[in-house]
């Protein structure tokens, strides 16, 4: 597989169901991993959750707060899979460059193996 690059500046932003998303790397499907910034304003309140995949976020300007800590510029948070985590909100507003990965990735039971998916 090609490795692929892009610059921030020539991706469109897109309402997404909370905030403003800028796809810099996602097929749709769910096999992949996807990369994204999220922009999320002051509005922005997550409920607590969780996710079958591994996800990464690091922020990139402002601030967002997840289960009542704040988390600033710079800093680079890493939830696993499964862990529920939240409420995540941006009272002041935040960029984070966001990380998903794939579902296939997350069926890895150790580095280097997987299930046969």
């Amino acid at each position: 597989m090609p490795f692929n690059a892009v610059n921030e500046n020539s991706v469109n932003e897109e309402k997404t169901g909370r905030g403003y998303t800028k796809w810099l790397y996602h097929t749709g499907d769910r096999m992949e991993p996807s990369i994204m910034i999220r922009h999320w304003g002051p509005e922005t309140n997550i409920p607590v959750h969780s996710h079958p995949f591994n996800e990464m976020f690091y922020v990139l300007d402002g601030e967002i707060e997840i289960g009542g800590t704040v988390y600033t510029t710079g800093a680079c948070i890493y939830i696993p899979k499964g862990v529920a985590y939240g409420p995540t909100k941006a009272p002041k507003g935040g960029r984070v460059l966001r990380y998903a990965e794939s579902a296939r990735a997350s069926r890895e039971t150790a580095p280097g193996t997987s299930t046969n998916g």
